[in-house]
């Protein structure tokens, strides 16, 4: 079963991060990061907590969002707006498919949600590996951030609810891929901001279990021919 966090970056609304931790748990996750914020130390986020002050507690604090992704196989980032150039844009429905497609290849995965505000930066978009959005009847009013949270536990509850069918490593055979990718990448001198290497990045996101483990032997071909030309 892939491990899952939820990750609140900036969070400004104490009420918001204690309805966020009840959806979790609720829904029969335990794991939420914090990122530039001490909301969940606020009263009024225990008072809407209600019944979920363990995760409150247990709540995991960062500086920044590229440390608290840093054990993180596949990160999902939440976002309202369209991006320019993104190709895939995915429902809750479709994080919870694309997952559960990767199974045992991703040991832990992250949703990450932007603050009330502006949610998440272009540069914090950039350290996600898929996009996601909700789709909305109309632009405005939007869901909150607590309601948001809650739409995904809802949507990914069956994967906290699976059986373990394999016993996960430190560091998941796709989060392997994708660095000995950009690793050809580099050897072959192909930009990181090129069309080729953005194509790469975000399809590779959405391979299943079967083609992550096909690619790691097609890649270690490459790698030895490449080797062998030197």
């Amino acid at each position: 079963m892939t491990e899952l966090c939820f990750v609140l970056v900036r969070p400004a609304v104490p009420e918001n991060v204690g309805a966020a931790a009840r959806a979790l748990k609720t829904m029969g996750f335990a794991q939420l990061r914090i990122v530039g914020s001490e909301a969940h130390l606020d009263k009024r986020a225990r008072i809407l907590a209600h019944a979920s002050g363990d995760v409150l507690d247990n709540v995991q604090a960062y500086p920044d969002l590229a440390g608290a992704l840093r054990d993180v196989d596949f990160r999902v980032g939440t976002s309202a707006k369209k991006r320019h150039g993104v190709r895939y844009n995915l429902t809750p429905a479709q994080v919870r498919e694309t997952l559960a497609a990767k199974g045992a290849t991703v040991a832990r995965a992250a949703v990450v949600f932007g603050c009330e505000e502006s949610g998440l930066s272009n540069e914090e978009l950039a350290l996600c590996d898929a996009l996601t959005s909700i789709p909305l009847a109309t632009d405005y009013p939007s869901l909150n951030l607590a309601q948001a949270v809650m739409l995904y536990a809802y949507e990914l509850s069956s994967l906290a609810r699976a059986e373990p069918g394999f016993s996960s490593s430190a560091d998941g055979e796709w989060r392997a891929l994708k660095r000995r990718l950009q690793g050809l990448l580099d050897k072959l001198d192909i930009p990181a901001d090129g069309k080729l290497a953005r194509w790469l990045n975000e399809r590779s996101a959405m391979l299943e279990r079967e083609d992550v483990r096909f690619l790691h032997q097609l890649v270690a071909e490459i790698e030895k021919a490449t080797h062998r030309q030197i």
